[in-house]
C-alpha cells in the first residue's frame, strides 16, 4: 500500500493482483461524466468489459495503453497537474506518477511510443510534449502547435512514425511529423460527422476516436480518408467520452 500512497513504483518483485482479461483489438476509453476509465469489447461492440473509477481532483481528460498498464491524466489540477500510470486495464493500483506543473498546468493528452510519453498542454503554453519513460522529469523536447489558429491542442497519439493529435477549435485530427517537426503532414476535417472531436489514436490501419456532442466512438480510415468505418453511441455509459485508445497496439 506504501507505493499506491506515496505514487511509487512497485518494488521488483512486489505481488500484484491479476489485472481482468483484455482481448486484443478491444477499445480503451475515458469517461469525464463519470470520471472513469472503460474498457469496449472490439471496435465497436456494445460490450463493456470493465470500467474503473479515478477520483480526485481535477477533470479525467485521456489515457493510452503501453501493453502492460494505463498511462492517463487529468486537467484542472492545479500545483497537482501530474502523468499517472495506473496498473492493467484496470485496477485501482496507482503505479507511479510525475508532476509536470512546472512545463503546463492544464494536461490534455497524454500516450505512449514504446519508449517516452507525449503529451499536450495549453495551460501557459499550447505545445506537444515528449517526457521521457513512465516518468522521469527530463523532457526531451516540445513543439509549439500555437499558430495557425490552433489554441486547442486535444489528445496525442503516436503511429511509430508520425504524431496523431485533435485539434479542438478547428474539429480536425492532425498529423504531425515525427516527434516533433513544425510540418504537419495532413489533417481532415470531422465536423460533419462530430462537432466535438476529443480522443485519438492510431491501430496501424484506422484512426480510432471521440467526440462528445453525439458520445460516441469512431473508427475512421486510414490518416485520415472521409471513410468512417463505424461508429458506437455510448452515451448510455458516459456522456463525456473524452479520450481513446486501442488494445491492438502497444504504443499510441
Amino acid at each position: 500500500m506504501l507505493s499506491k500512497l506515496f505514487n511509487l513504483p512497485w518494488p521488483p518483485g512486489f505481488f500484484m493482483p491479476e489485472k481482468p482479461c483484455c482481448a486484443d483489438g478491444d477499445t480503451p476509453w475515458c469517461g469525464d461524466e463519470s470520471d472513469k476509465l472503460y474498457l469496449q469489447s472490439g471496435q465497436f461492440t456494445s460490450v463493456l468489459r470493465t470500467s474503473q473509477a479515478i477520483g480526485g481532483v481535477g477533470e479525467l481528460e485521456s489515457l493510452s495503453w503501453d501493453g502492460t498498464d494505463t498511462p492517463f491524466c487529468k486537467r484542472g489540477e492545479g500545483s497537482d497537474t501530474k502523468l499517472r500510470l495506473q496498473s492493467g486495464q484496470f485496477t485501482s493500483f496507482l503505479r507511479t506518477s510525475q508532476s509536470v506543473n512546472l512545463l503546463n498546468t492544464s494536461l490534455h493528452g497524454i500516450s505512449w511510443d514504446g519508449t517516452n510519453t507525449p503529451w499536450v498542454g495549453i495551460g501557459g503554453f499550447v505545445k506537444l510534449y515528449l517526457q521521457s519513460g513512465q516518468f522521469t522529469s527530463v523532457l526531451r523536447t516540445s513543439e509549439d502547435v500555437s499558430a495557425g489558429g490552433s489554441k486547442r491542442p486535444l489528445n496525442i497519439s503516436w503511429d511509430g512514425t508520425n504524431t496523431p493529435w485533435v485539434e479542438f477549435l478547428g474539429v480536425k485530427l492532425m498529423l504531425q511529423s515525427g516527434q516533433f517537426t513544425s510540418t504537419i503532414r495532413t489533417s481532415k476535417d470531422v465536423s460533419g460527422i462530430e462537432t466535438d472531436v476529443h480522443g485519438i489514436s492510431w491501430d496501424g490501419d484506422s484512426t480510432p476516436w471521440n467526440g462528445n456532442a453525439d458520445d460516441k466512438l469512431y473508427l475512421q480510415s486510414g490518416q485520415f480518408t472521409s471513410v468512417l468505418r463505424t461508429s458506437e453511441d455510448v452515451a448510455g455509459i458516459d456522456n463525456i467520452p473524452v479520450g481513446i485508445n486501442t488494445n491492438k497496439r502497444t504504443t499510441g
